[in-house]
């Protein structure tokens, strides 16, 4: 066993939301205007000129609606991208976002897909400047194509702070040529011409928001430049959130325009209907000013994308994802000069050589999905809570609101067409198989990718998270007053323990015993007398031997606690002890004195108490140890190992035993994986009342790495899997094969536990579920009453309390 050693709680968090040490920083030239003036060029475009036709088309004056619930949707993603962005400004924005939650791998298909959706975005937006100087001049398009995307390029290698510049003199020209077109439109709205406001009912409204939320997606994209933006704790939220505000508003007002000006009929057939509409209010100064807005969109959008796209390869870069040329910083101008250049000629010559309207449209598909990464990033990060996380805004609500921003950008979908679809899983596909070549590539230097955990490691944190919530009101103390008597005055019953007569029973009744005084309950000690089906069940009349009966009742009352004694008369050993079987009941104690070989446990009754009881089992196969003074638990972490741990820390109180917690990773975990480890057992070990023992171990094979270290331990304590082989898909391998591999070859006593969770069906899950909620509700156990089945008869009930003397 490759040991990582013993574990104590002071060890320190190392941040993977840093980069690799010796990366310049980007200078941080850019305030509130640039951040406002990059979401909203990106936003407005060339798509304001464009949308309103195709919304009013699907929803009729009802569009403007369309437009305000894709906004509202938005809000949801500005408000998760600016916590994202206050806790970590730098430079990718929505992949650095998504990669430090997610991983690399995951990070890689996301700043691939984001990266070509922005530079799709901009060759378009360069086509579309160069139609739109074409009405000025007979200047060829793509002429004007190239030239845009030249000068564009140069404006961004100078800085930041030039783009930001130029950046926000468009938007502000823009929006006061918009907000002109607004005022006196609004005054030319006629009533009639909305008349009926939903033509094609809400469905028509909410099918539009579909088409409509592709103009909101460029919001994302402000948080690529956060690494340059000052005071980004404030600068980002309110750029951010404010121009969602305002282009929401600006598309609103523009739709009540075109929709109160023109008849629907026209709006269908115009090529556009904003210079149409403007033209009927404004007069032939209207063209002249509507077409200056549209150079100005679209030389906005062009130059808005390629100031955000270009800190994708960047980013990537740093985290090695691609070459580290990519990532070296202009030393004159202080800007990604390389990058810039690199994205700049690819979204040039993307203009000049494709139908780049088309590859717009096949992009947006990944830009929805990014959408709903960076909503769920937020989720993610908040239950991991990791150190380094501090956002200076933070998402109300949440985990509500970024899941519903989720779900609502990925409903959009299915209406995005096939090919959008196609191109999204081929792009997926692609950066999949990049990032592993990628990882071969630079582990071969010596190196790794950052951040160095992947999405599996991060999932495994999250389980841990649960884990440890699940086992917090349990292991922290008992609420006496949850636990009332029942109706006939006794104490519910909770710990459950099933003997056979004849047979040892002290090693069984000391465990039940721990757990009994950890939770002040009696023992419940269940004996079944099976009887065959060609007698009657009233043919048995004999109980148990009264010498073996007060050797158990004198054991009982050594060890402090009462015992109630069910003698049950019964032909299903199983049916009969799952008549005491209840979500309530704490334990179902039972002693296996068989191998734990599959061929002895399959078709046994223990293999139907462990597949249909909806209460915690565990099964004791005792080899021989007189007292538990060294207590091992073996834990993967699971969200159902409560039992183990409870029982154990239980049992350790009792005997004052020694307790080890113990976890095996693969060789090849890293480094933020066993850091991850090392936290979860700690933070595991602070639950209990004992100071346990930490270990982390590292093997290829877990079954061989615990039965080392339980060679010397008087009792190993292990959780039964939820491994899926052949067998569980008909429900018949509950245990698990790691875990009965490990109980057969171990040479001391080992106790294995069930959860419920494990093997419940829907119908028992929603009864466990419903009686939870019952007891919250009311606060008492909503038990049903212990009802024996048709073919069982309860014959003796004893009851064997303590003496007034005995201390607990």
């Amino acid at each position: 066993m490759e040991g990582i050693g013993s574990v104590s709680g002071d060890s320190s968090s190392r941040s993977v939301g840093q980069g690799r040490e010796g990366h310049r920083e980007l200078n941080r030239d850019l305030g509130f205007p640039a951040v406002f003036a990059t979401a909203t060029g990106t936003m407005i475009g060339a798509g304001i000129f464009i949308l309103p036709g195709v919304a009013a088309a699907g929803a009729g004056p009802g569009a403007a609606l369309s437009f305000l619930f894709a906004g509202l949707i938005t809000c949801i993603a500005a408000m998760s991208v600016s916590e994202l962005a206050t806790a970590m400004p730098k430079a990718g924005g929505d992949y650095y976002f998504v990669s430090r939650a997610a991983g690399p791998l995951v990070g890689a298909m996301v700043g691939l897909g984001a990266w070509l959706a922005l530079v799709f975005k901009g060759a378009f937006a360069l086509v579309g400047l160069g139609q739109y100087i074409f009405h000025f001049s007979p200047i060829p398009i793509l002429l004007t194509a190239g030239i845009g995307g030249v000068l564009l390029t140069v404006v961004n290698m100078v800085g930041a702070k030039a783009s930001g510049m130029l950046q926000n003199v468009i938007v502000v020209v823009l929006l006061i040529i918009m907000i002109i077109f607004a005022v006196v439109g609004l005054t030319a709205v006629e009533r009639d011409t909305m008349t009926p406001m939903l033509p094609f009912g809400w469905g028509g409204v909410f099918s539009t928001t579909g088409v409509v939320f592709i103009s909101y997606l460029g919001v994302m994209k402000a948080a690529a430049i956060s690494e340059e933006v000052r005071n980004p704790g404030r600068n980002l939220p309110l750029g951010i959130l404010s121009s969602v505000v305002v282009v929401t508003l600006l598309y609103v007002m523009t739709m009540v325009i075109v929709t109160g000006v023109l008849p629907l009929a026209a709006i269908e057939a115009a090529s556009a209907p904003l210079a149409d509409a403007g033209g009927i209010f404004l007069g032939a100064a209207g063209a002249v000013v509507v077409a200056i807005a549209g150079v100005l969109a679209t030389l906005s959008t062009g130059n808005a994308a390629l100031l955000a796209s270009s800190r994708y390869p960047f980013a990537m870069a740093r985290d090695r994802l691609i070459s580290d040329w990519i990532s070296r910083i202009n030393e004159r101008f202080e800007t990604p000069a390389r990058s810039i250049l690199v994205t700049g000629l690819i979204m040039t010559g993307l203009a000049l050589l494709l139908d780049v309207e088309g590859l717009a449209k096949l992009g947006g598909a990944f830009g929805v999905i990014v959408f709903a990464m960076v909503n769920l990033s937020v989720v993610i990060l908040r239950r991991a809570q990791p150190e380094w996380y501090r956002p200076a805004f933070r998402v109300p609500f949440s985990p509500f609101l970024p899941l519903l921003g989720a779900v609502a950008a990925l409903s959009i979908l299915p209406g995005m067409g096939l090919l959008s679809h196609v191109s999204a899983v081929g792009l997926a596909l692609f950066a999949g198989a990049w990032y592993y070549w990628r990882r071969i590539q630079v582990e071969r230097a010596g190196h790794s990718l950052k951040p160095e955990f992947g999405l599996a490691d991060r999932l495994q944190e999250l389980q841990q998270l649960q884990s440890l919530d699940d086992k917090r009101p349990v292991l922290q103390g008992v609420d006496e007053e949850s636990w009332p008597l029942d109706d006939d005055g006794e104490p519910p019953i909770q710990v459950v323990v099933e003997v056979r007569e004849g047979r040892p029973f002290r090693h069984l009744i000391g465990l039940a015993a721990a757990f009994a005084r950890r939770y002040e309950a009696p023992i419940d000690v269940v004996m079944i007398t099976e009887v065959p089906p060609q007698r009657g069940l009233d043919t048995v009349s004999a109980g148990p031997d009264r010498a073996w009966m007060e050797k158990l009742r004198s054991r009982v009352e050594d060890l402090g606690v009462d015992l109630r004694f069910h003698h049950v008369i019964a032909r299903d050993r199983a049916r009969a002890l799952l008549a005491f079987d209840d979500p309530e009941v704490r334990i179902l104690l039972i002693d296996w004195h068989r191998a734990f070989r599959l061929r002895d446990f399959l078709g046994s009754y223990l293999d139907t108490v462990l597949r249909k009881s909806s209460s915690r089992v565990a099964v004791l196969k005792y080899r021989g140890n007189r007292e538990y003074k060294n207590i091992l638990v073996a834990t993967a972490g699971s969200p159902y190992a409560t039992a183990e741990v409870e029982l154990a820390d239980a049992v350790a109180t009792f005997t004052d035993a020694t307790l080890t917690f113990m976890m095996v990773l693969p060789p090849s975990a890293s480094e933020a994986r066993e850091e991850q480890a090392r936290s979860y057992l700690q933070r595991l070990n602070d639950l209990t009342e004992n100071n346990a023992e930490l270990l982390l171990a590292r093997g290829e094979d877990v079954r061989a790495e615990i039965l080392k270290a339980a060679e010397d331990r008087d009792l190993l304590v292990l959780g039964a899997s939820r491994e899926v082989s052949f067998r569980t898909l008909f429900g018949r391998h509950v245990i698990g094969r790691t875990a009965d591999e490990i109980a057969e070859q171990t040479s001391g006593s080992i106790l294995l536990t069930r959860d419920p969770r494990m093997t419940r069906r829907l119908s028992t899950g929603l009864r466990f579920w419903t009686l939870g909620w019952l007891r919250r509700l009311t606060g008492r156990p909503a038990r049903p009453p212990h009802q024996l089945p048709t073919d069982v008869e309860k014959t003796r009930l004893e009851s064997f309390p303590r003496r007034s003397g005995d201390d607990r």
